[in-house]
């Protein structure tokens, strides 16, 4: 994985919803295997919530994104969701638990309800054609 070239500091927050159904450990397993350098905590009696600085811990996204062509989701998705120097994307929660870190443009396509992360960066444009470059 090559490095973003980003020269200001890289925020990320991870968050999901824990259903009752849900073993919080479970979604907090979810989180660190896609989101590296994460340590996420269950709050508030129903999320799971982590923070992360840098690059590597997308390194995951970087490399899945890439073998599985999803790179225009991606793309899109941090394009249409950001707000000054702030985006953000889905994951598939049930994904994440195998491992497998995968893009989804809509909270429904997550039976479970989705992985949010959301990216704080200056230098926002850079680190998304970084994470997604234009095909």
């Amino acid at each position: 994985m090559r490095k973003p070239g980003v020269s200001s500091p890289i925020e990320i927050k991870v968050e999901a919803a824990v259903n009752p159904s849900e073993d919080p450990q479970k979604v907090i397993n979810a989180i660190e295997t896609v989101i590296e350098r994460c340590s996420p905590e269950f709050r508030y009696g129903s999320r799971a919530i982590g923070r992360a600085m840098g690059s590597e811990p997308l390194s995951i996204i970087y490399e899945q994104v890439r073998s599985r062509s999803a790179m225009g989701v991606l793309r899109r998705m941090l394009l249409d969701n950001r707000a000054g120097t702030s985006t953000w994307f889905l994951l598939n929660k049930q994904a994440a638990t195998a491992g497998i870190a995968v893009v989804i443009e809509d909270e429904q396509e997550s039976p479970l309800g989705p992985i949010r992360v959301t990216i704080n960066c200056e230098d926002l444009d850079t680190l998304t054609d970084w994470l997604a470059p234009e095909s």
